[in-house]
């Protein structure tokens, strides 16, 4: 596997659903940083999501906001997530599941509150936050990015080569990209976003059990 793989998934019209599904329920967003923020803390919102999220939740508010969120998603968003986890199957020729008590695969919601920020460099570690329970040994995580909407069509990843050199993969709406997340990169902010516009993806992450044929996905 190269370092990101692209996977044709959905068509724009079908993303754009997604999107506005997305933003119905803005309500129920959690604002974020960037950081790993405690609930009841006062950050500077950068961004939102839809969903519980591991690598910006505490543990604490990672397992409320699973139990709080997840009921939603898996009402509203149940055939894009399954279409998701029966394509992640097909290309590891794996069952792939919901992990059980963990968030489920979520949504990133950024507007112009971005503009002029850069993600910080990092590489996904996820399944160090310790809300999550596995229920079989973890290994050989996954992550994997589906833009639903992009500011003017534009948006991607910056991320660093196997020699050290920034480099950016533009997105396409409605495709599927997918890594092992273990190599410096950050969301990429090349354009500025304008008011009324917004940066949608599904973001997600996985891990294969050492013991089964399993793997495990969530937010």
């Amino acid at each position: 596997m190269s370092l990101i793989n692209e996977i044709l998934f959905m068509n724009e019209e079908e993303a754009d659903l997604e999107a506005d599904k997305v933003m119905s329920f803005g309500d129920l967003f959690y604002e974020r940083s960037g950081g790993d923020v405690s609930e009841g803390s006062s950050p500077t919102a950068k961004f939102a999501t839809l969903g519980a999220s591991s690598y910006l939740d505490s543990p604490e508010d990672y397992v409320s906001r699973s139990a709080e969120s997840n009921p939603t998603i898996d009402f509203n968003f149940n055939q894009l997530l399954t279409a998701v986890k029966k394509s992640l199957g097909v290309i590891f020729n794996k069952e792939i599941i919901d992990l059980d008590g963990a968030g489920r695969v979520g949504f990133h919601v950024f507007d112009e509150r971005a503009n002029g920020e850069e993600a910080q460099w990092h590489v996904d570690m996820p399944y160090e936050n310790e809300g999550i329970v596995w229920p079989e040994p973890p290994t050989n995580p996954f992550s994997f990015t589906l833009p639903l909407r992009l500011p003017q069509g534009v948006g991607g990843l910056d991320f660093k080569d196997e020699e050290g050199k920034e480099r950016y993969y533009p997105y396409t709406v409605g495709n599927l990209y997918l890594s092992n997340g273990l190599f410096p990169h950050r969301i990429a902010n090349p354009i500025r976003i304008r008011e009324g516009e917004n940066r949608i993806t599904l973001q997600g992450h996985g891990v294969f059990s050492e013991i089964s044929s399993l793997g495990f996905v969530y937010f």
